[in-house]
């Protein structure tokens, strides 16, 4: 994730996050913090008012959701949601969070407050992992599992 010259990166699989300041001069970087908390092994992250939202790894069959302060890498919450990891996207101060392994999707406020989901489903239709992010656009949340892609209406009514 890019913001106001900084970027954050996260790898998976143990190797945790860093923050690093960019510069005019290519040859200069600046390392900010690490966190080894939010170390997300699938999916993305999202950044909103100053938080780092996403899911973590902490095996290849787990993992939690984290909000980290942008600035500081403070962890805000770690929490166990399905006790499993996937993507994460953003719309109209809502977290939608995709389960890579039961494909059930989350809608959380995004608020460093906490983690708690204000409705869920599950994808029904489809093979294998949940694996392709989900993306939005005009009000649409658009999911693909397999060979089927669904599109959920997300506009405010």
């Amino acid at each position: 994730t890019y913001f106001d010259g900084r970027i954050h990166t996260t790898s998976g699989y143990d190797n945790g996050g860093a923050m690093v300041q960019i510069f005019a001069d290519p040859t200069k970087v600046k390392r900010l913090w690490v966190d080894r908390t939010l170390d997300i092994h699938h999916g993305g992250e999202v950044l909103v008012d100053g938080y780092i939202y996403g899911a973590n790894f902490t095996s290849f069959t787990s993992g939690k959701q984290v909000c980290l302060e942008w600035t500081t890498g403070k962890v805000m919450y770690e929490t166990p949601w399905l006790d499993n990891k996937g993507s994460t996207i953003y719309a109209d101060g809502m977290l939608y969070c995709y389960e890579e392994d039961t494909g059930y999707v989350g809608i959380a406020p995004a608020t460093p407050q906490g983690f708690e989901p204000v409705s869920s489903f599950k994808i029904e239709v489809g093979e294998g992992k949940h694996w392709a992010h989900p993306s939005i656009s005009d009000a649409r949340l658009y999911i693909r599992h397999g060979d089927f892609l669904m599109a959920y209406d997300i506009a405010a009514k």
